[in-house]
């Protein structure tokens, strides 16, 4: 069972603009448990399963790794050769120039810049003049390669923070589970920011590692040693082991050997704070119960801590958009596959 949901936007925006007709669109997100119908819900939610598996089925459909996206496709294999590539470097800064000069050699509508600004580097892109793209472009390209940069390395590459030029969406508490920063949006550039220490970081991953991390691809992109070390990943444990109780905020700082205040600061450079990590955790275990568990609605309220049931049902109905029987009828049938593999 996946500890974790996701808001349907980050699919939605995956879908547009990717040249698939819609019926083969519709049919790809039943295959994979999504509801068609649900696909422009501001509140639906899916499972980090869910979404790499469409990314996956996407990219083998168009024979094109940006899905799209870009001005020109992407051609299956890219990836891989720029991960062989950027893996025979020594280190962080020469991994990233790496990528920088071997993404800026194509026709992609997009040019990527590394900077070096007093003790701080951001990794930025931008749109070439006349080119529009997608949000997607932008969250994608940071995430991912942040995310394989940490696991060359086999350290958490923490960020200072990430810029986004467009406008702040709907689902924008879902982006800190994305970078686990401060993410701020209308800003004049899209970019990731960290400190220059970090360049020195050895690449430490063999050829055999590599070999075996790009044959999971694209699961492989949700794996993060940042989210593991992250204060709110821990905050989450620590919560799902209390349930049905729920820890005071003082009681969380002291488990974490922390002072109240400084966890405060921590959460806020991560995106997030006490209340979001609460309501999601408890939002997703709910969501895990209903669909892979036979518990009835009023148990898995109690076990998650509500008072009443009809206190469950209606925060329920508020993330989600439907009662928690709803919910179970519409999506524990699952997804109608068999290559499913689980990201934790």
């Amino acid at each position: 069972m996946e500890n974790r949901t996701i808001s349907i936007a980050f699919i939605r925006n995956m879908l547009t603009g990717c040249g698939l007709s819609s019926s083969y669109c519709e049919n790809l997100l039943r295959r994979a448990g999504v509801d068609p119908k649900a696909i422009n819900s501001a509140q639906a939610r899916v499972s980090p399963t869910q979404l790499s598996q469409l990314n996956k089925w996407i990219t083998e459909a168009t024979g094109d790794e940006a899905m799209g996206h870009y001005l020109r496709p992407q051609k299956y294999g890219t990836f891989n050769i720029l991960a062989r590539y950027m893996q025979t470097a020594s280190n962080v800064q020469e991994a990233l120039e790496r990528n920088v000069s071997f993404y800026n050699l194509f026709d992609y509508g997009f040019r990527l810049t590394l900077l070096r600004r007093g003790d701080s580097v951001r990794y930025r892109i931008e749109a070439e003049y006349g080119v529009v793209l997608n949000n997607w472009v932008y969250e994608q390209l940071l995430m991912v390669n942040h995310r394989f940069l940490c696991w060359l390395t086999g350290s958490p590459i923490p960020l200072t923070r990430v810029n986004l030029n467009y406008q702040t969406p709907a689902h924008s508490g879902e982006y800190h589970y994305l970078f686990f920063s401060d993410t701020r949006f209308e800003q004049a550039h899209c970019e990731i920011i960290f400190d220059e220490k970090l360049l020195k970081l050895p690449v430490l991953r063999s050829n055999q590692e590599l070999e075996e991390y790009l044959a999971k691809v694209p699961y492989e992109f949700l794996r993060s040693n940042t989210r593991a070390s992250s204060y709110t990943e821990q905050i989450r444990l620590i919560i799902k082991k209390s349930l049905p109780l729920l820890p005071s905020y003082e009681e969380l700082a002291d488990t974490l050997g922390l002072a109240p205040q400084t966890l405060r600061r921590r959460l806020r450079q991560e995106g997030c704070d006490y209340r979001l990590i609460k309501n999601e955790l408890i939002r997703d275990t709910a969501i895990g119960y209903l669909l892979h568990d036979n518990k009835e609605v009023k148990t898995i309220s109690y076990v998650l801590g509500f008072s009443e049931p009809s206190a469950f049902i209606r925060s329920f109905k508020k993330w989600t958009g439907m009662t928690p029987k709803q919910y179970r009828e519409n999506y524990s049938a699952g997804p109608k596959h068999t290559d499913t593999q689980t990201v934790n």
